[in-house]
């Protein structure tokens, strides 16, 4: 009887390798906890400006809370969109991004002189200069994101606790915030 030799390819193996990656993000996707689309009262009273960056355009009379990291694209997209609100203050829940370049770059932003525009040109695609400091702030933003179960970035709380998880249009933000200043 002949024996066969049946090497496996490198091609093969990675693809094999895709799809057992592609099965273990689903089931993990699967077993998480559910996203939270509303914030009760409670958890609306652990939102506050500690450990944010924020931004007051014209007055600032509503608020918001956006948690995000220097990894996603769709935190950088939205920046644009922000931009374009009037008459609300963002509070920016910085996390500490995944692997060692997310954190150390969210590192860089949150240790800047003006973390606003840090965050900013990290949106732009730009580099921030590095710069040491404590940033326990991180992880702490990471737990309470944790904690309200908010499980995408971008992730906007209102006033009304309403959340928003993804990208979102500046129309839409100002539409949900004129929703919450009614209730």
């Amino acid at each position: 009887m002949a024996q066969v030799n049946n090497r496996i390819s490198l091609k093969k193996l990675a693809a094999g390798a895709s799809v057992l990656i592609t099965a273990a993000f689903c089931i993990n996707l699967l077993l998480s906890p559910t996203a939270v689309t509303k914030l009760d009262a409670e958890a609306m009273r652990s939102l506050t400006a500690e450990g944010t960056f924020k931004t007051t355009r014209a007055g600032g009379a509503r608020a918001i809370h956006i948690f995000l990291s220097t990894d996603c694209s769709f935190c950088r997209d939205i920046e644009p969109e922000l931009d374009e609100l009037d008459n609300v203050t963002i509070y920016r829940h910085l996390l500490p991004g995944h692997g060692e370049a997310g954190r150390r770059a969210a590192l860089d932003v949150w240790c800047s002189d003006n973390p606003v525009e840090a965050w900013k040109n990290v949106a732009a695609g730009l580099t921030v200069a590095s710069k040491k400091c404590n940033g326990a702030v991180l992880e702490k933003n990471l737990k309470l994101a944790k904690n309200l179960r908010l499980t995408m970035t971008p992730s906007i709380v209102y006033e009304d606790g309403h959340v928003s998880a993804g990208m979102i249009s500046s129309g839409e933000i100002a539409d949900r915030l004129a929703g919450s200043a009614k209730r």
